[in-house]
């Protein structure tokens, strides 16, 4: 029985609603329906479709060979090997050229629009041959169609890493560890399908490949150099595919510390929760990204004792136990991915620190409860978004102005919202988005329980100076913004939550309510240092849902000079009376921060 889609993919993130922004659902009866009740159909959406359900099938088998390999289940092993001859006379059948659905900018594939899609899938699919191929009666049924396959992919990963790496010189991007992996699987699915024994050395090749591959693309702090959440972990999930079968003492030594700072770096930029911030692109909370998230923490704890991706995998999980279709349990059955013991435990933190090269503080109070994370960054490439010296605020149970991702890339709002300043908790100038511009980390300082640091980007506007002085403490955090232009500009401050906001003038300033659960709230009071003010706008929620509308907070003042200032704190009730602006004559000079015991916190404010 055909189960495989007979057609080739296009682009999947050509599956996104037009009108609303959010992913489509699963077609019926060739009808594409998105959760607010459109139905559309057209040759686009059923390419993307296709790419979606090639690369669920080839889940699918994987899982299905690796339950048949533990149970010894005949039925699993045998629907597991139709699944890849279904595969692989299709792939006969219609890969005999290059897509003529890519467009220009891409890498093209022949099964799929992308070479990249191309990879990923190629990946699974080797994964599936090489264990079916420890069975003799399985790795007997399958066709000869199934090498010529691998022959076939192995062709075209090859050349798409010729295009990129040699005639685009682009040798850092995050398609090359596709590549490099899915190289690495096949290579090692041919050889359990050929006539001599053991791993050939076009196997090994591209194992050395990607170790090239991340002294390029990985800096000094452990992140992708892009600086997004989501082609970190791209990165990262192909890194960790590509060792299949490989001793971890025998990686080299520099890619081990690269990789193990990978890891390092998502332990410690992961909110209480365990979830992950969306900077810059992604990742996009969907299903399929819990589940990559997964892999690499089952991978990952088979490199290394001890990882510190405890809670990232059980947000994952949890995450995936409410989704549409659940978890399958595939993640559970990759054990044995390498060859040999795991190396020693990774030494991970939850305290504050800066991530120095991609341009990221991560503030936390004594208890690990909540966070946030200052963006002060390079641009980051294509994957970048204007939003230097955003601050995102993320909780134990909600992330009360996170990060917003963005929804899939062919939607109008990647870069018509999402990537813009205004979808973003920080400055605009005259209601211009900020340029591509690179901001700098000026002062850490930390003694375990008060942490602060101080970030300037001088050229995201023309003629104005911007700085982000940001104060953790055990009991709040204080967050000082300021604008320096040469003349007399509109300036707003923008407040950017995930949750219902309610604020209300208090004096000459205002009284927040970020309203989480029912001890998850946020508290925030606000002054600034001239006259302005806070209109509560209708606006989009994150890019997981852009059609949401809530509450956004726009901050404006019309001066050459000014000084937004907010401390917030987490809790049922609030614990402030209210903020005391110290002004000098170059500008703000102090911040006192008055309790509702009667005490008072002065804070010098940094120029």
């Amino acid at each position: 029985m055909t189960v495989i889609t007979q057609a080739r993919g296009g682009w999947w993130h050509d599956y996104v609603c037009p009108t609303h922004g959010t992913e489509l659902d699963e077609p019926v009866d060739g009808v594409f329906p998105c959760r607010y009740g459109c139905r559309l159909s057209d040759e686009r959406l059923a390419g993307a479709w296709t790419v979606l359900d090639h690369q669920r099938r080839a889940r699918r088998a994987r899982l299905l060979a690796r339950q048949g390999a533990v149970s010894g289940s005949s039925s699993d092993k045998a629907q597991a090997v139709g699944i890849v001859c279904e595969f692989a006379d299709l792939y006969q059948t219609l890969a005999t050229s290059w897509s003529e659905t890519s467009e220009p900018w891409m890498l093209r594939g022949k099964l799929f629009s992308q070479a990249l899609t191309e990879a990923i899938w190629a990946t699974q699919l080797a994964d599936v041959i090489v264990v079916l191929a420890d069975d003799e009666k399985s790795r007997e049924a399958l066709t000869p169609e199934v090498p010529a396959m691998l022959d076939g992919l192995l062709a075209t990963v090859e050349a798409a890493r010729h295009v990129l790496v040699v005639e685009q010189g682009n040798p850092q991007s995050n398609y090359t560890a596709w590549l490099d992996a899915a190289g690495h699987m096949l290579s090692r699915a041919r050889s359990t399908l050929g006539s001599t024994p053991g791993l050939p050395a076009t196997a090994t090749r591209w194992v050395e490949r990607s170790w090239e591959h991340a002294k390029l693309a990985v800096g000094a702090d452990g992140w992708e150099w892009e600086g997004s959440t989501y082609y970190h972990l791209f990165v990262l999930r192909a890194y960790l595919l590509t060792h299949r079968g490989i001793r971890p003492d025998t990686i080299e030594a520099g890619t081990l510390d690269r990789l193990a700072s990978m890891v390092r770096a998502l332990a410690e930029i992961a909110a209480p929760d365990g979830s992950l911030p969306a900077l810059h692109d992604g990742p996009y909370d969907r299903r399929e990204v819990h589940l990559e998230v997964l892999e690499i923490c089952m991978l990952a704890r088979q490199m290394w004792a001890t990882t510190g991706l405890g809670t990232v995998e059980a947000h994952a999980r949890a995450q995936l136990a409410t989704s549409a279709g659940g978890y399958d349990g595939l993640e559970d059955l990759l054990d044995g991915w390498f060859d040999g013991p795991p190396l020693m435990a990774i030494t991970t933190s939850r305290a504050s620190r800066t991530f120095d090269q991609v341009g990221y503080a991560v503030l936390r109070d004594c208890d690990d409860t909540w966070q946030a994370v200052l963006d002060a960054g390079p641009h980051g490439g294509s994957h970048g978004h204007l939003d230097k010296l955003g601050l995102y605020l993320y909780g134990a149970a909600a992330p009360w102005q996170p990060a917003p991702g963005v929804p899939p890339y062919a939607s109008r709002l990647r870069h018509g919202y999402y990537a813009r300043t205004v979808a973003h908790p920080t400055v605009r100038v005259d209601d211009a988005d900020q340029t591509e511009s690179t901001g700098a980390l000026t002062t850490w300082d930390t003694d375990g329980t008060t942490t602060r640091v101080m970030a300037r980007a001088d050229s995201s506007y023309p003629g104005v100076r911007l700085s982000r002085e940001v104060v953790m403490t055990a009991d709040y955090l204080l967050d000082v913004v300021t604008a320096e232009a040469e003349t007399e500009r509109t300036m707003t401050l923008g407040l950017r939550p995930a949750v219902p906001l309610e604020i209300t003038a208090q004096g000459e300033g205002w009284v927040s309510r970020w309203t989480g659960s029912a001890r998850t709230d946020l508290h925030g009071l606000h002054a600034a240092s001239v006259p302005s003010a806070i209109e509560l706008t209708p606006g989009r929620g994150p890019s997981n849902d852009p059609a949401r509308l809530l509450a956004l907070g726009e901050w404006t003042a019309r001066a050459a000079c000014v000084s937004w200032v907010s401390v917030y704190h987490q809790g049922s009730q609030p614990r402030l009376r209210h903020l005391e602006l110290v002004a000098e004559t170059t500008g703000l000079a102090a911040v006192r921060v008055h309790h509702l015991d009667g005490t008072t916190t002065e804070h010098e404010v940094s120029r």
